[in-house]
């Protein structure tokens, strides 16, 4: 067998380092931009001109989103059950794990950070804790939930005869649409499962890595057109309804626009425009850091910040609470990730598939 196109091309080095970009905007909305006191007073009051940038920084997630859709479907392609959940696993739960375990002892001693109780901070361990509306130890692994849901999506399509270009390209065009049918019509479970107001990003990425993938095709475009368009729709909303509640910054619905249409653009030029031919090996470990950078960055941030804001200058504060979350990001990935992921991956591998 020839091998696929994906497989023929150089590892998207650029689309690695866009991932840590991603972390770094939600690290500075949380830090500068939100509507809570760890500086004392709101954010924007200490970072006046700087929250006038970072307030848009949330959309970081939005990015993470669609990078997840281009690589989770790039990950099921061509490749069975057991070794897509067992790559998952393998992927997301070490680094998890690490990050809730020196979360819950930094709050042991910091009456700043949340406060869970033994048993739910065991639920954190299984990362299901949004379904049972236990209070997750860091306030970004809600989007750990919203990913396990889309992970389960892509599973049930591998479960129902693996990953083929009409399946993705069907699948990407239909879900967005279902998924709002399933809110209009108070369908609470559906619109859970099918994460409505996500799912024009993960759909979008999907069809960015058909394209990097195939080229271009007439469906696909169009299905990438109306995806760009309901998360156009989503993220005005968002900015509107939502956004407000998390900071008293006001955010442009223009430039909500214009951010969105960036955000699509500039995966397809990292993953299949110009930038696709960078080849540096720091993308590549900016990328490593990544994952573990946003496990850690909110708690342990806030915690420095807590701690000099009043006696040491702010922009010094900033760079110190970013320093830590790096630092202990570095840690986890040299010292759980890397020995941890191969030989768990193989493990569950062989688990799901002795007979």
């Amino acid at each position: 067998m020839s091998a696929s196109p994906e497989r023929a091309r150089p590892r998207l080095a650029a689309l690695d380092a866009l991932r840590l970009l991603a972390a770094l905007a939600v690290l500075s909305y949380h830090y500068t931009a939100i509507d809570q006191e760890f500086w004392g007073h709101p954010a924007t009051q200490e970072f006046p001109q700087l929250s006038l940038l970072t307030r848009y920084g949330y959309l970081g997630v939005e990015l993470f989103f669609i990078i997840s859709g281009f690589v989770i479907l790039m990950t099921a392609y061509g490749r069975s059950l057991p070794a897509f959940v067992a790559s998952r696993i393998s992927r997301l739960y070490p680094a998890y794990w690490a990050a809730v375990i020196l979360t819950v002892l930094l709050q042991a001693f910091w009456d700043g950070g949340r406060s869970v109780e033994p048993v739910e901070a065991l639920v954190n361990l299984t990362m299901l804790q949004e379904a049972w509306d236990v209070t997750s130890v860091q306030g970004a692994f809600w989007t750990l939930w919203v990913e396990l849901k889309f992970y389960l999506l892509i599973g049930v399509m591998l479960a129902l005869g693996g990953v083929t270009r009409g399946r993705a390209i069907a699948f990407a065009i239909l879900w967005p649409p279902l998924a709002q049918l399933a809110r209009a019509t108070d369908a609470d479970l559906l619109e859970s499962l099918l994460i409505t107001s996500w799912a024009p990003y993960f759909a979008g990425g999907m069809l960015l890595y058909l394209l990097h993938r195939e080229g271009p095709d007439l469906l696909v475009l169009l299905g990438l057109g109306m995806n760009v368009v309901l998360a156009l729709q989503q993220a005005t909303r968002y900015g509107d309804a939502v956004a407000p509640r998390h900071s008293d910054a006001p955010v442009s619905q223009a430039v909500l626009a214009v951010l969105v249409l960036l955000l699509f653009a500039v995966v397809y030029a990292c993953s299949t425009g110009p930038l696709s031919r960078v080849d540096r090996e720091w993308c590549t470990a900016a990328g490593a850091l990544t994952y573990p950078l946003y496990l850690v960055h909110g708690q342990f941030g806030f915690f420095v910040i807590t701690g000099l804001s009043g006696r040491v200058d702010s922009h010094l504060v900033l760079a110190l609470a970013a320093s830590l979350s790096l630092l202990l990001a570095w840690a986890i990935h040299r010292f759980v990730e890397r020995p941890s992921h191969g030989p768990m991956r193989r493990a569950i591998t062989s688990s799901l598939t002795r007979r």
